[in-house]
């Protein structure tokens, strides 16, 4: 008998020889650390019954055997990771995954751990089941943040909005790497209600604003442009009293199920990818599989939900939701007898309109035609007053547009890169000159030949980000080392096929006789 083998007989005899001692359930498995249920569930056994059992769950792990080597890796890179995140890596990276039921990978999971000595951590929580709610009552919504690991093996924070309907428990994510403006958290709202084909009549939100300060660090929910929109789509906004998760319990396990199920353990390489790979999770895994409450799965109660949810009529803009205001050629605007600062080069004749939000903290943000935030200020509580410090004043458009026409000057393709940069700006107004001067520091690393490449590349996948400009530069030198490696002429030194010929020269016996002598 194996030492594995000879530990679970000692711990099946002890939990009936503590039983056989009057010691109840819930007292063995705490003296023993073992889960009430395993100490229950081996009370009822024979021993006879307790042999067939392992003999079962030692067939059973064979059956996953060809991916141990997988989940030990994955395991020692995430401790953490639970049983149902290692299945959905399985079906995720392997495409001829065999079907079976969590159970099994969850028995796998657990051999692996005990042989190969990887523990998990363990926190109890206690939920609260609450009635169920009919069908296109209610959606909720929630915010998160996650930090996820790069290729460099850097940590980049990136931050995410999630809905779930609460009868159907149908979920939908979306994922950028910035925090939340209003306006993008409407845009959120809008790729939900597509996602979920129809609006509920209700969507709640916490009310707690240190949880949105802390999940969030963007702009407030409660917002006039925010109250705007739900008056046009026609959905009813609720507020859970504060520090009260229990009132939106679904949406606070789905954020968990996001971070630790999804997030946890994977690569982050941009926006678009994680949200693609968002997608497959959620057709895959989180909307796929049994929910452990309602004992259904969450697709199929959503083919019934989507017949009662109000249908989405026509497009919304998210600048309906904000206010106009026309750029005075002195690039301010006035709001409320006060004039705030815009950048310089803002206002363009005949006539510039920029719009405005205004937060529950007494913020004001103003956005350009594209609605790109340009400026934020504290709003001031008197009259007659000009807000907005030097920063504003300051013409960084055309330093910025002589950066871009040098940077693109390096390049085989000047107007192709130039008119990559533009797109960089576009996407990121704020950070463009960090952006650029990035991408120039790697000009003087790398080869023109490597930059081009990686240009093209960029240009072809649609990355639009210095960091990740970076990551591709260095796969393509990287590449072209090993192929140059390969590549060179390996020399083989052939055998003289008359070398069996030679005759050696023999040295007369005559010539060593005055040696010997």
């Amino acid at each position: 008998m194996n030492e594995k083998l000879m530990n679970l007989w000692i711990m099946y005899h002890e939990i009936h020889h503590q039983h056989r001692e009057g010691y109840k359930p819930a007292q063995i498995s705490r003296y023993l650390v073992l889960d009430i249920r395993t100490v229950k569930k081996y009370l009822v056994m024979s021993e006879e019954e307790y042999l067939d059992f392992l003999d079962r769950q030692s067939h059973r792990n064979k059956v996953l055997a060809p991916y141990e080597d997988y989940i030990k890796a994955r395991l020692e890179a995430c401790q953490d990771a639970s049983a149902a995140q290692v299945h959905d890596w399985l079906k995720e990276n392997f495409e001829d995954f065999i079907d079976v039921n969590d159970k099994t990978v969850f028995n796998f999971v657990l051999f692996v751990r005990t042989k190969y000595g990887i523990p998990k951590p363990f926190n109890h929580r206690d939920f609260v089941k609450i009635e169920e709610l009919p069908y296109g009552k209610q959606a909720q919504v929630d915010f998160g943040e996650y930090n996820m690991t790069m290729d460099e093996g850097k940590r980049k924070k990136i931050y995410f909005f999630s809905m779930v309907l609460s009868r159907s428990r149908y979920k939908f994510v979306f994922h950028q790497d910035h925090h939340f403006t209003t306006i993008e958290v409407i845009y959120a709202h809008e790729l939900a209600f597509v996602f979920f084909n129809g609006i509920t009549e209700v969507i709640v939100y916490d009310q707690d604003t240190l949880l949105l300060t802390s999940e969030n660090k963007g702009d407030l929910i409660l917002t006039e442009a925010f109250r705007k929109y739900a008056e046009s789509r026609g959905f009813k906004l609720h507020f859970c009293r504060k520090s009260d998760p229990q009132s939106k319990g679904k949406i606070e396990n789905v954020i968990r199920y996001i971070k630790y199920n999804l997030l946890r353990g994977r690569r982050y390489i941009n926006d678009n990818i994680l949200n693609g790979q968002t997608i497959d999770w959620l057709h895959r895994t989180a909307n796929a599989k049994v929910h452990s409450t309602t004992m259904k799965v969450p697709y199929e109660e959503w083919l019934i939900e989507k017949e009662y949810l109000r249908p989405i009529m026509g497009s919304f803009k998210p600048e309906k939701a904000l206010d106009d205001h026309n750029v005075i050629k002195d690039n301010t605007i006035t709001y409320k007898g006060n004039f705030y600062r815009v950048p310089v080069g803002t206002y363009k004749p005949p006539k510039t309109i920029v719009r405005t939000e205004v937060t529950d903290d007494n913020r004001l943000f103003i956005y350009d035609a594209e609605n790109k935030k340009i400026a934020t200020h504290s709003i001031y509580s008197g009259k007659g007053k000009t807000i907005g410090g030097s920063n504003y004043m300051r013409d960084v458009s055309s330093r910025i547009d002589q950066l871009i026409d040098e940077l693109s000057g390096q390049f085989t393709n000047p107007d192709q890169a130039k008119e990559y940069f533009l797109q960089i700006r576009k996407d990121k107004p704020r950070y463009i000159r960090d952006q650029l001067q990035y991408i120039k520091k790697l000009t003087g690393i790398y080869d023109m030949e490597a930059m081009n490449q990686a240009m093209n590349l960029c240009i072809e996948k649609k990355i639009y980000r210095a960091t990740d400009w970076e990551s591709v530069v260095k796969r393509i030198v990287s590449q072209r080392s090993q192929e140059t490696t390969l590549s060179q002429p390996i020399e083989i030194k052939t055998i003289n096929q008359t070398s069996h010929k030679i005759i050696p020269n023999k040295s007369n016996i005559t010539d060593y006789e005055p040696l010997m002598n």
